[in-house]
């Protein structure tokens, strides 16, 4: 039988490479006092998760890059700090933070950039932008959950600049569930590494410019890449893994198996 500490392995597994949504896989009360927080946490930073704050208009992100202390994170666009309940995922008790002054007004600038993006690629997506010791960071993530036609998704992209190089660095993530007549989930990701055409000696609306555009071209690519793959994967991969039967795109009826010819020939061997 397994013991407590194996339960908590197991199901800290299986919630970290989990789809959208995990919070109905852990009802244990005993699993959750053990150990299985410290799992829902790294997985709620992995994943970019969003809750909406008291006083706060609009969803926030919860971010390793926001995290203040343990359970405690910031909201860059109000300068709050909260705190985060990681099995229910709500937050509480937000109060007033300090803002690293000398990067501030660039990261204003990009700010405001990146959610005329996000809202204009994501329809459904939330941005922060973090900024601190020379670096600004931008995190994005998309949620789309359609559970009328059995399959719910995560964009998730974390995009840092550092002001001192102007190298750019990205992480492009995307994650997809779907679950008619069976249990399939696709996770893929792509690391990004570039250098920005202006610098800190520019005026920060030609910066913000310039790290926007480097980013809408990179996700496009990636995005487009991954449409070409499913196009492919759908219309030759799978083909190449089906046996020869009869292309007539419909299901078989297995309770009818034998009024199928091949149903038929199988039964007579």
């Amino acid at each position: 039988m397994a013991t407590s500490e194996d339960k908590i392995k197991i199901a800290s597994s299986f919630l970290k490479a989990a789809p959208p949504d995990v919070r109905v896989l852990v009802g244990d009360d005993e699993l959750l006092e053990g150990g299985i927080l410290a799992a829902l946490e790294e997985y709620n930073t992995e994943e970019l998760a969003t809750v909406e704050v008291p006083g706060i208009d609009g969803k926030v992100i919860v971010s390793k890059t926001g995290q203040v202390d343990a359970d405690r994170f910031l909201d860059p666009k109000t300068s709050q700090v909260f705190s985060v309940d990681h099995f229910r995922q709500t937050a509480s008790e937000p109060e007033a933070h300090e803002r690293d002054e000398e990067i501030e007004e660039l990261r204003n600038t990009i700010e405001a950039d990146t959610e005329i993006y996000s809202a204009d690629r994501y329809a459904e997506g939330v941005s922060a932008v973090y900024g601190s010791k020379g670096v600004i960071t931008i995190a994005i993530v998309h949620n789309r959950y359609s559970p009328s036609n059995f399959w719910n998704g995560r964009w998730r992209s974390v995009w840092t600049l550092d002001t001192a190089t102007s190298e750019v660095k990205g992480t492009l993530k995307c994650k997809v569930h779907y679950y008619e007549d069976g249990n399939v989930q696709l996770e893929t990701s792509k690391d990004i590494v570039d250098k920005l055409s202006k610098n800190a000696e520019h005026p920060h609306k030609v910066v913000s410019k310039a790290l926007i555009d480097l980013i809408s071209a990179a996700e496009t690519k990636y995005q487009t890449a991954l449409n070409e793959s499913y196009h492919e994967l759908a219309e030759n991969t799978f083909n190449g893994l089906r046996r020869a039967l009869p292309y007539t795109r419909t299901k078989i009826d297995w309770s009818k198996i034998l009024t199928y010819r091949i149903g038929a020939e199988l039964a007579a061997k």
